[in-house]
């Protein structure tokens, strides 16, 4: 029987409550195997991340107790399709594979990602729906693609638990610590991280 594996790669800096919700609905809706989070070493378009290893270390403690759940650290810096993808299948080979993305991530793949259509002939997107997010305009960026690259896209819509968190806000000291699995609190205040 083929694996089914969710990918499920960002920032994570640092991850919380509504990452954890959104792989365990996509896995559950999806029938998943396993959803692996995948940090990027250098993410786009962000600047003063975090450092890889204290983000992966902050995925490991978190996901710790959580079934189907693991952290992977790949090669790529960032998420490409020429990439990353290749790496992953080979990886997981012959499995199939669901990419785990945000609604404001969805909103990019009209002009950041080059290769897209071998990554939509290749993968089924989950979308989950962040707070203030229409579906009715996810549902139409898909309906673009469709059309732009002439394929039909395999992708779900999520509606995600803890929507409204944000990283930025866990950052900016906006966010209470309920949002963060005890574990990961513990190292961000051992290692002053964010502060």
């Amino acid at each position: 029987m083929m694996n089914r594996v969710g990918i499920f790669s960002g920032t994570f800096d640092p991850i919380h409550q509504g990452h954890i919700g959104f792989a365990l609905e996509a896995r559950r809706l999806c029938e998943l195997d396993e959803v692996i989070f995948a940090a990027e070493r250098n993410p786009r378009a962000k600047q003063g991340v975090m450092d890889i290893a204290h983000r992966t270390a902050l995925i490991e403690r978190a996901i710790q107790d959580t079934a189907g759940l693991r952290s992977l650290t790949l090669k790529s810096e960032r998420f490409t399709v020429k990439n990353t993808l290749r790496e992953i299948q080979s990886l997981f080979p012959g499995a199939s594979l669901t990419l785990l993305i945000g609604s404001d991530v969805a909103r990019t793949l009209l002009y950041r990602w080059e290769g897209l259509d071998v990554l939509l002939r290749q993968v089924t997107l989950v979308i989950g729906m962040r707070a203030g997010a229409v579906q009715a305009e996810t549902v139409a960026i898909m309906d673009q693609l469709a059309k732009e690259y002439g394929l039909p896209i395999t992708y779900r819509l999520v509606s995600v638990p803890h929507a409204h968190m944000a990283s930025s806000d866990i950052r900016a000291g906006r966010a209470a610590s309920a949002q963060l699995h005890p574990a990961t609190l513990e190292y961000i205040e051992k290692y002053k991280l964010y502060t």
